[in-house]
């Protein structure tokens, strides 16, 4: 096919060798949908360089579940060093990254990964890491992908969006072709290319696919154009294409003669024909459309016959048969229960042990549709590993049915200890989702399962995850003698895991009562989970470490914290843990007074499509009160997302940040009664689980909205403080503790000198709402000012009798205007006279007129 409209993208490429050849890596993200050009661009572009440059060239497969690392296996046949050595080994996928990594440091290189929307997640996870370092080698990494096939929740988008961010970074899209360059290809064939380009949509390959059958009508989609090409084979062929296709998107010449056998001179046939390419030294169908579409027009009874060849040729195949996630495929497809627990259980370990772990769950899944014959202690486990897997990716209602049937299973088989394994495992997955009853059942079901047999690490396990469940509910106290009891365990038996899991729930629950020894616990959690090289458990620590010393308001130790946690998680590629550290790090640096960081931090982590809840719940309650702060539009509906998530977790963990800023957010709006509504919705809540400062967050808006003054004396400091009229202490302790804008709000409520200090620092921030209610205060302060230096000490009764002497009433008469007595008047004028230091109505009179009171009397007594 020729290569037309696709000047721009060469000259990107072009641009972007330079840099990577200079020392200056990049990546180019090729997409387009399927049939667009991506292929030939590609070959285009590193055909010009071969001769100067080294090209590797890989593809992923297009299995339904891919092989784990399967374009590094080819990788590793282009390449020497150690890469072949490590590929063939069980070797840490950390050196084998590393060593990829080392290897594009050595020469200049273009390294292609074609059809990277196939990819398995091991294989996402090494173009992360690639993608992350690649300035500092001199490779330009070329990524192709079908942007048409990414749903709004395929792994491919979040390595996307991850590398998007990066200046080294470059995304080529490839669009449909002009009618003009239509015509160039349709050249003196009687086609009109209007027509042609309206039923196509510019795709190049349907086009071409509709130019290379001229004698027959445009066909109405592109099937009909393959099958119309395949018509014109001989029966041997169609019997080599059939074959073809049903062996995969690649195609290993070797492969396919040992499946036709004598038809395999029908090959050329397929190539001449345009169907088959050769590529390297594999063959390829010219379009997986192409491939789908004669797999689809196969009866049952040949797909399967085929798939029973495959199958065996893969086998007896040294170069094919470790290749066990494509075993799997095929001997499923076959039919042959025997090869697919085999190869889906070995392929799936594989899978789980690169953390590609969508592909692990996937073969336990298909090694599951085959258990049925497997005897029950051995079908259990699968569905342990399954379930586990489902867990990782967060398919925990799979995980959960998984988990409970393996539960069934050892009740029948009569093993106590598995069926504690399973319920404690079961506690935390019930709990993410919400069903806190359920994950206390479990939780405790287990427990007591464990009381009646000897001690052991499944008992260490059971009490640190009871340990967890009472610090997320904030039973703090319950949490810490649970996590202790972990800890003997596990350090009588020697578990780290558990040891590092338990101190992190110890210290995320001390440190609402001590936080000195509660971040003492969790500096512990950190240093036995990197003694360890427990990657998770270190990103756990600095989670907690951060999250927990921000509830409690210490932001200015949680920033470091959340810096500290971010980096370790992006190096060791950690996205889970990243998100959420960098979703309470926008809340930590709203309160910081660094609100453009603040707004930045939440957005990363709301474009990420692989944003957990709860990091959506800190990010919008982050995004939301910066809104409201600022007086910028949009506030209200951060703010209710957050809300409507907060709300399906129900716990005070995250429905107290969310209604602290929905009631300030209220307050700013002028809306009392609403910001009132907001604090008193989890304030008893606050108060029931002691914590100090979700009491005092809430507690405060009360106080400002209601005027309630009848609070617990173990509020935290500042609130306490500013509810007790110390408006000058707690300005000052929001000053020691980094927080600006809530020392402003303290000064608000001050003298005048106080609310000219906060008037100065909400203008620093930028806090227009906050700034206008201070300004009006000071407006107020001003002119009860004047108004006593005018009224010379008067009361309001006073200043109105005095009005009236000014116009020429008698006692009587003013006293019939004000409806009181006429001793009452004078009692009135007898006090003036002593105020104004006067001996006559008259004086009163002379005064009042030189003061301007002439105006009608207040009506109030």
């Amino acid at each position: 096919m020729a290569l037309l409209e696709r000047d721009h993208a060469l000259r990107d490429l072009e641009n972007m060798l330079a840099h990577a050849r200079a020392g200056q890596g990049m990546s180019a993200l090729i997409a387009g949908e399927a049939g667009i050009g991506k292929t030939t661009l590609i070959e285009q572009f590193t055909a010009t360089h071969r001769q100067a440059i080294r090209v590797l060239w890989v593809a992923c497969d297009a299995l339904f579940t891919p092989r784990p690392l399967g374009p590094v296996h080819d990788l590793a046949l282009q390449i020497q060093g150690d890469l072949p050595r490590l590929v063939s080994g069980d070797v840490n996928r950390t050196i084998l990254f590393s060593t990829i990594l080392g290897e594009l440091q050595q020469q200049p290189s273009i390294v292609v990964f074609e059809d990277v929307h196939w990819a398995d997640e091991a294989t996402l996870d090494l173009l992360k890491f690639l993608g992350r370092r690649i300035q500092r080698t001199s490779a330009l990494l070329v990524l192709s992908y079908r942007d048409d096939e990414l749903g709004v929740r395929h792994p491919l988008r979040f390595v996307i969006g991850d590398l998007a961010t990066s200046s080294a970074t470059h995304r080529i899209i490839l669009t449909p072709l002009s009618p003009r360059s239509i015509l160039q290809l349709i050249g003196d064939r009687p086609i009109d290319p209007i027509t042609l380009h309206q039923r196509t949509g510019g795709n190049p390959f349907f086009v071409t696919e509709v130019l290379a059958t001229p004698h027959t009508d445009i066909p109405p989609s592109v099937r009909d154009s393959i099958l119309g090409r395949a018509a014109r084979l001989s029966a041997s062929g169609r019997a080599v294409l059939e074959a073809a296709a049903v062996i995969g998107m690649r195609i290993e010449p070797a492969i396919l003669i040992e499946i036709v056998r004598a038809e395999s001179e029908a090959i050329g046939a397929c190539i001449e024909l345009g169907l088959l390419v050769s590529q390297h030294d594999w063959l390829a169908f010219r379009h997986e459309l192409a491939r789908q579409t004669i797999l689809e027009s196969l009866l049952p009874q040949r797909k399967l016959m085929l798939h029973q060849l495959v199958l065996e040729a893969l086998r007896s195949s040294p170069g094919t048969r470790a290749n066990t996630a494509r075993l799997a495929e095929h001997a499923e497809a076959a039919g042959h229960a025997e090869a697919v627990l085999e190869y889906a259980t070995i392929g799936a370990r594989q899978a789980a042990a690169v953390s590609a772990h969508r592909e692990a769950a996937a073969q336990y899944a298909r090694a599951l549709r085959f258990a049925g014959a497997l005897p029950p202690e051995q079908h259990a486990l699968l569905l342990e590993n399954y379930a586990w897997e489902c867990n990782i990716i967060e398919q925990r209602p799979e995980g959960i049915v998984a988990r409970r049937r393996a539960l069934e299973f050892w009740r029948a088989i009569g093993n106590p200890l598995k069926q504690a394994e399973n319920l404690y495992l079961l506690s935390p997955m019930y709990f993410v989702l919400g069903d806190t009853t359920q994950a206390e059942v479990a939780s405790q079901t287990a427990i007591e399962l464990l009381s009646t047999l000897p001690p052991g690490r499944e008992r260490a396990h059971a009490y640190r995850i009871q340990a967890a469940l009472r610090m997320f509910n904030r039973d703090v106290e319950e949490a810490i003698v649970w996590g202790e009891r972990a800890v003997v365990l596990a350090e009588q038996y020697d578990d780290p895991e558990a040891l590092s899991a338990a101190y992190n729930a110890i210290g995320s629950a001390q440190i609402f009562l001590d936080y000195t020894a509660g971040r003492a616990s969790l500096e512990r959690s950190l240093a036995i989970a990197q003694a360890n090289g427990l990657e998770s458990s270190v990103a756990n620590a600095y989670t907690n470490l951060g999250s927990a010393s921000g509830e409690v308001y210490q932001f200015l130790d949680a920033d470091r914290d959340l810096t500290k946690g971010i980096a370790f998680c992006i190096e060791h590629d950690q996205d889970n843990a990243r998100l959420y550290m960098q979703a309470w790090q926008a809340l930590t640096r709203l309160y910081l007074g660094r609100w453009n960081e603040a707004s930045e931090a939440a957005a990363i982590v709301l474009r990420h499509p692989g944003a957990s809840a709860i990091s959506k719940i800190m990010a919008l309650t982050a995004l939301g009160l910066l809104r409201a702060r600022r007086g910028d539009p949009g506030a209200a509906e951060a703010l209710d997302e957050a809300l409507e998530l907060a709300e399906r977790a129900s716990h005070l963990q995250r429905l107290g940040p969310v209604r602290i800023a929905r009631a300030e957010a209220a307050w700013l709006e002028g809306n009392r009664v609403r910001a009132s509504a907001e604090a008193a919705a989890v304030y008893d809540l606050a108060i029931a689980k002691h914590h100090a400062w979700f009491a005092g967050g809430l507690g405060i808006w009360l106080w400002r909205t209601t005027e309630t003054t009848q609070f617990p004396d173990w509020m935290a400091r500042p609130f306490a403080l500013q509810i007790a009229g110390e408006w000058r202490l707690a300005a000052q302790e929001w000053e020691r503790l980094g927080c600006p804008y809530e020392q402003a709000l303290a000064l608000i409520d001050g003298d005048g000198a106080g609310m000219l200090a906060a008037s100065d620092i909400l203008a620093r921030l930028g806090a227009r709402p906050a700034l206008e209610e201070a300004r009006q205060r000071i407006s107020a302060i001003t002119t009860r000012r004047l108004d006593k230096e005018r009224y010379a000490g008067l009361t309001r009764r006073e200043y109105d009798v005095a009005i009236l002497i000014a116009q020429g009433k008698s006692n009587r008469e003013i006293a019939q205007a004000l409806t009181v007595g006429v001793k009452t008047v004078e009692t009135y004028v007898t006090r003036m006279l002593s105020k104004l230091d006067f001996t006559s109505r008259v004086q009163i009179a002379t005064w009042a007129v030189g003061k301007g009171l002439t105006q009608t009397p207040s009506s109030e007594p």
